[in-house]
């Protein structure tokens, strides 16, 4: 079963978030990542076979100079408020 990593920067003006999310999709193209979910402006959610390293290595060019945190994340513990369709995304991903 794939890692769920938890990709997150901090934003400004000059950071096209339009480039950052088509690297994100680019990533998804070329199997870097497997699946992914955006509900949060500067949050992704991804799943993917790989580190933690490769996969920041492959998103921080979308986002040089930021703030950047990517790290693993357990879809059996969490909670939040957010739209069905992302509970249902983590659950995919959920350890029976």
């Amino acid at each position: 079963m794939p890692k769920i990593y938890l990709i997150t920067f901090n934003s400004d003006l000059l950071l096209n978030k339009s480039l950052f999310h088509q690297n994100i999709t680019n990533l998804f193209t070329k199997k870097y990542i497997l699946d992914w979910w955006h509900y949060i402006d500067t949050t992704y959610i991804v799943a993917s076979n790989l580190d933690v390293n490769t996969i920041y290595n492959a998103v921080f060019p979308g986002a040089p100079g930021r703030y950047i945190l990517i790290t693993e994340i357990d879809p059996n513990n969490a909670q939040g408020w957010l739209p069905q369709v992302a509970w249902t995304w983590l659950q995919k991903y959920q350890k029976k």
